[in-house]
Parts: C-alpha cells; structure tokens; sequence
C-alpha cells in the first residue's frame, strides 16, 4: 500500500482542481439514459408529514442533533466531489488521466441530479428544519425538497464509478458514501428514509450507468492500459 507524502497529496489535488475547472465546461454524450431507472417507483412516496411513520423519522434527526459531536460536524460541512474520496485511492490517482476523470464524474452527476430533481419535486417533502423549529441543522442547507437525499445519491454514485475504476478501493469507497448518507441525518438536514432511499436510487443509477458504452469508452481513456 502506497502512502502519500504531504507535498504529493498537494501535487495530487492542485492537479484535479486544475482539471475540474475545463470539465465542467464539457458537453458529452449521456451516460444515464432518459427513463433508464423509473427511480420514484423503486423507492415509492415517503411517510405523509404528521403520519407516525414520519413522527418517528423526525424523533431520530432530534435524537442525533441531541448526540452529534464536534468531529461529525466537521464530517459533515466536507464539500461532496471527487476530492472527498481522493484520499482513499491515494497515489494511484496520478495512473489515471485526471482531467477525463472529472470530466466524465460531472457529467454523470449532473444526469444524474436532473432525475433525482424531479423525484424531489414529485414527492416534496419538507426538510426537517422546516416541519420543526427545534431542529437546528449543522450545516447551511436550501429548504428544498428533501426525499430523496440527493447528497446520499451522489455519495454512492461516486463511490461506485471510481471503484470500478479503482477496485482494490471499492469498499473503502463505498463505506465512505455511506457515511456521508447518515452524515446528513447526523446534520438535521434530512430524515433517514431520505438517506436510505438515496443510497438505493446511487447503486441503481450506477448499475445502469457502468453498463453504459459511453462509460466504458471514458474508461478506455481514464485508464489507459
């Protein structure tokens, strides 16, 4: 297992910033079909605000706000992109080609968020700061729908596209995801059925998505042999 000096995870992470500033102005072909997942049947309306079911939902995000600790905080204020995980995959990010990385990674997140907006929209929910004054968020955050958690859906997106392109990481990856998940309950930013139907809709986006030829040809040119 290779570990990063400090001067290399500066080198490492200048690199993909710099490369994330043209990736966002790239257009590329679709990597998420329209239609490819019927993404509010898989994970079916949430609980009717008020309904004991959400009742309960409420009583976990005001138990956690109760119990989150300094350390979670700072887990949970950590920005959401390729950067998040760079520290798990290591020295093995300077194998790849960083700028066809990021530019496939915010290509796919923006397909993918476009669905899950319309999800949100279809089903709007109220964030948990909104139905409740007494919970206190940790972090900033828009009082826009909240099921699914769009942060659990990119989380295992992410986690799942760069394990197939790292598979010795995946698991790590992966844990991470979760966790940024739970991290948004922990942050009274969202319920946990918002969480756990997120992190099903990341793996069925993902399941489509590296299925796709459009992925595999970024993936020639990711991680050239």
């Amino acid at each position: 297992m290779r570990i990063l000096s400090h001067t290399a995870i500066v080198i490492v992470f200048t690199i993909f910033l710099l490369a994330g500033a043209s990736a966002e102005q790239q257009s590329t072909p679709k990597y998420l079909p329209e239609g490819g997942v019927d993404g509010a049947a898989m994970i079916g309306a949430p609980p009717a605000v008020g309904s004991p079911e959400f009742e309960t939902q409420m009583a976990i995000v005001l138990w956690l706000q109760q119990t989150r600790t300094p350390e979670q905080v700072i887990f949970v204020e950590t920005t959401l992109n390729l950067n998040r995980f760079a520290p798990i995959i290591g020295a093995e990010l300077l194998d790849v080609d960083g700028t066809v990385l990021r530019q496939t990674l915010a290509a796919i997140i923006n397909e993918v968020r476009t669905d899950y907006d319309a999800i949100k929209a279809r089903y709007d929910l109220p964030r948990p700061f909104v139905v409740n004054d007494k919970v206190k968020p940790a972090i900033n955050a828009r009082a826009v729908a909240s099921y699914p958690s769009g942060h659990a859906i990119r989380a295992v997106v992410y986690a799942r596209i760069l394990g197939v392109i790292f598979p010795e990481k995946k698991d790590d990856l992966m844990e991470l995801a979760l966790q940024i998940g739970y991290g948004r309950v922990i942050a009274g930013v969202h319920y946990p059925i918002d969480v756990i139907a997120g992190q099903v809709l990341g793996k069925l986006y993902a399941d489509v998505i590296v299925e796709s030829d459009t992925f595999n040809e970024a993936i020639t040119k990711i991680r050239p042999q």
